[in-house]
């Protein structure tokens, strides 16, 4: 039986579940239908004793999911709070935290929410609640009943250890602020230079730092320790708490958690034998190997895991796997043709060479995972989360990406021939070799992204955000950019013949030497744009 808890109100959790450490914290929200456009983020900071995160990976959020101790893991960025029920999930395995780790804090923050002048009073149905991951039983639950009427960030809970017990508290503290405050109060040596140094002080929208950029700064730091780390070069900026097992310990377990499938997976096991253990009751296949297993057209019913299971060169076709957990599954080779998958979290699982031919992808979370070379033709991935997933070499053909996240994903060499991709997420994704001729790209978010060797010819740019890109000597004849926002663009000698521009936001663009003939220019806003023949524009 659940327990509600009021805001500051705790819960023993090694004295009233003494005889399991695997845990979930999930969080949920919805927004109000005036703030459709809020992208709210869970982080997690893991605190050593003196209340400060002993390294940039103890910061858990959707670009770093995995602690280095593997007790902490990330489901990913839930962008919109659509969908009912929890919205993205934390995992923990007491047994696994590092010693030196004292505190696990839980932050929800509305990405930039001061500069688009929203706040947690846009917020509805808000919670936080644990569960036993193996029986999936609820334990505790916090409703957020508090009215923020300017707070864009929030101290949701806190897990936290005292007499060498773990315990839950309520906190539902908000703040007028950003994700820079909660990295200058729990980090020593800030990644994103800035002088405030406390949530209390951070007040000014003027003086945040932009969420995005704090993140990004955090994974760059975290890539350059791992790729140093496999080359075998000490980390830059090593574990400071004194009482921090030793790196080789760390590694070890890092290395235990990567490994799981090959090191603790059973002897692969037949059709027969897994349906007959699904049918008497049993729902968690955790690390099981179901190797070229046939499961085609079978219903499998929520809630069932199948995280770090060996699934490779299975046949899942026609298959029923709602809401199923893949997560770190192997499914390379796999036929999963048609295969339904809506709202499946599929993090970090491997589908390279696997068909997913009209697959239902809707809402899956794909964070990390590996798509190489896999078929996605005519698949359905409206509103799935791929953030820096490996798409390369895939075939996206007449795929539906429609509101997807795609942020940081690669996509190099990938065939997007008919790909729709309106209103998706493209910042800083990697287009390598990518043909985008004739792919809806209306309203998708183009910022950050390497457009020069793009052939973007008879696309539909339609309210896509193009700010500051490079588009110089570009051949865009013909492609719609109607109400996109073009502001700062580089267009010095692009060819934009017969190009729809008009209500397209052109100011402070330059546009020097563009062959703009047969353009429809309609309505453009071009105050501070350097024209064709070298003047500014008033």
């Amino acid at each position: 039986m659940s327990i509600e808890l009021t805001k500051g109100e705790r819960f023993n959790l090694s004295k009233e579940t003494p005889n399991f450490s695997k845990i979930a914290i999930a969080l949920g929200w919805q927004v109000s239908q005036t703030a459709q456009n809020c992208d709210i983020d869970a982080s997690v900071f893991m605190l050593a004793a003196d209340g400060r995160i002993p390294d940039e990976k103890y910061f858990v959020f959707y670009n770093n999911l995995t602690s280095p101790d593997g007790s902490v893991r990330h489901s990913g960025d839930s962008a919109t709070g659509q969908i009912d029920g929890d919205d993205e999930t934390v995992y923990v395995d007491l047994s696994k935290i590092n010693s030196a780790i004292q505190e696990i804090v839980f932050v929800v923050t509305l990405h930039e929410g001061q500069e688009k002048n929203q706040s947690f009073s846009q917020v509805t149905n808000a919670f936080i609640r644990l569960y036993n991951r193996e029986t999936l039983s609820e334990l505790v639950r916090y409703n957020l009943n508090q009215i923020f009427s300017q707070e864009t960030a929030l101290e949701f809970g806190r897990l936290y250890k005292k007499n060498g017990e773990w315990r839950f508290q309520a906190v539902g503290q908000g703040y007028n602020a950003g994700l820079q405050s909660f990295v200058d109060k729990y980090y020593v040596e800030n990644a994103v230079e800035k002088s405030s140094n406390a949530v209390e002080k951070s007040s000014n929208a003027g003086d945040q730092v932009d969420d995005a950029e704090v993140l990004r700064q955090f994974s760059d730091r975290v890539d350059k320790q791992l790729q140093e780390k496999a080359a075998g070069e000490s980390v830059a900026n090593p574990v400071k708490a004194d009482n921090l097992e030793a790196d080789k310990d760390v590694d070890d377990s890092v290395k235990d958690v990567d490994d799981s499938v090959s090191k603790n997976q059973e002897f692969a096991i037949t059709a027969e034998e897994f349906l007959r253990r699904y049918n008497q009751g049993e729902r968690d296949f955790t690390g099981i190997n179901l190797a070229g297993v046939d499961l085609s057209g079978k219903t499998l019913e929520y809630p069932i895991s199948f995280s770090q299971a060996n699934l490779s060169n299975a046949n899942l076709s026609n298959a029923n796997l709602v809401k199923a957990n893949l997560i770190g599954a192997n499914l390379q080779g796999a036929n999963l043709k048609s295969t339904n998958l809506q709202q499946a979290d599929l993090i970090q699982a491997n589908f390279s060479g696997a068909n997913l031919t009209k697959a239902n992808l809707n809402y899956a979370r794909l964070i990390q995972a590996n798509l190489s070379q896999a078929k996605l033709s005519e698949t359905q991935l409206h509103s799935a989360n791929l953030t820096t997933a490996n798409l390369s070499s895939a075939n996206l053909t007449q795929a539906n990406l429609n509101n997807a996240n795609l942020i940081g994903a690669d996509l190099s060499q990938a065939k997007v021939t008919k790909v729709s991709l309106s209103y998706a997420d493209l910042r800083g994704v990697k287009l390598n070799g990518v043909s985008l001729v004739a792919v809806n790209l209306d309203g998708a978010n183009l910022k950050n992204v390497n457009l020069k060797a793009v052939s973007l010819i008879g696309s539909s740019l339609a309210q896509a955000n193009l700010s500051g890109q490079n588009l110089a000597g570009l051949n865009l004849s013909g492609v719609s950019f109607q109400n996109a926002n073009l502001s700062g663009v580089n267009l010095t000698s692009a060819n934009l013949c017969g190009a729809n521009l008009s209500y397209a936001n052109l100011e402070k663009a330059n546009l020097k030497d563009a062959n703009w003939v047969g353009a429809n220019m309609t309505s453009a806003k071009l105050a501070g744009a350097i024209m064709p023949d070298g003047t500014t524009h008033e």
